[in-house]
């Protein structure tokens, strides 16, 4: 995977954002212009060509086309596009690098207290790539959400889930590395954070995963020693450990709060995952004990 390094400072900024279906029989236009043109296509085909380099972005896929380059729909849509179109602006990219190359974990020269300028950084954009919707897709929603009522209150918001949807496609490209099995880790943990309170359903789990419940537990065994429900659990206790500490929620209510309805059940799974009761433990948090 080919990735466009740009320096930061600046982030990239926001020009427009949009979101259209496109019919069988459109194509895009012809046009050269000074932004980047970032398209996501849910569904359908789009089909650009940039400079003389053709691009077959499919459902699920993502192109960066670059500025001041001849942007050419080459072929029309062949069924109705969903398609989400981002431009935004920053300095000509240093260069372009394959993603096997980006030394991710070389060490910055960390800042003092007597630095008055920021150093530079980089950033990396995947040029063309097939992605994880449900990782981009509330980015691109809440943006057309914060687009459609814009003001002086929703500007910067809207700036920083930019800046957030940045985030996944930097990991997206740094996972293009990984090996399947940590690929199917991270988002097997990702999918047990957004149904914290979900009770714990392995059919769904392979519905929205689209693997196997057997082959999603073993790659997450393998990095995390734990299995799904295991997992589950310790993330319902940290979060109940936050609430018992910051909120004045009953043990019962906190056990509702992380997805466990069965206030003795919940007494029980925390007693043996921290070997304490819940109310002891807020206790001795507070000072209490």
């Amino acid at each position: 995977m080919n990735c466009l390094e740009l320096t930061i400072p600046p982030l990239p900024q926001l020009v427009t954002i949009g979101h259209t279906f496109w019919p069988p029989g459109q194509k895009h236009e012809a046009r050269s212009f000074d932004v980047y043109d970032l398209l996501f296509v849910l569904k359908g085909t789009l089909y650009m060509m940039e400079d003389d380099v053709p691009y077959e972005i499919k459902e699920g896929s993502m192109l960066v086309l670059e500025p001041n380059r001849m942007h050419t729909g080459y072929r029309p849509c062949e069924e109705i596009t969903e398609i989400y179109w981002i431009h935004f602006v920053h300095p000509a990219p240093v260069r372009t690098i394959e993603s096997g190359k980006i030394p991710w974990s070389f060490p910055y020269v960390k800042g003092t207290n007597l630095d008055v300028e920021p150093n530079l950084q980089v950033m990396y954009l995947p040029k063309f790539a097939t992605l994880h919707v449900p990782d981009i897709l509330p980015f691109l929603e809440r943006m057309m959400e914060l687009h459609h009522s814009l003001s002086p209150a929703h500007s910067l918001p809207l700036q920083m889930q930019l800046a957030g949807l940045l985030v996944q496609l930097q990991a997206a490209a740094r996972l293009q590395n990984a090996s399947r099995a940590r690929q199917l880790c991270d988002h097997t943990i990702a999918y047990l954070q957004q149904h914290l309170t979900r009770p714990f359903d392995a059919k769904h789990m392979e519905q929205t995963l689209h693997y196997r419940f057997d082959y999603l537990a073993r790659c997450l065994k393998t990095y995390t020693g734990m299995s799904p429900l295991q997992y589950l659990h310790d993330l319902q206790i940290k979060t109940a450990k936050s609430l018992l500490e910051n909120m004045e929620l009953s043990v019962s209510e906190v056990g509702q709060q992380v997805g466990i309805d069965n206030p003795n059940y919940f007494i029980r799974l925390f007693r043996k995952q921290t070997g304490i009761t819940p109310g002891k433990y807020r206790n001795i948090r507070i000072g209490k004990a």
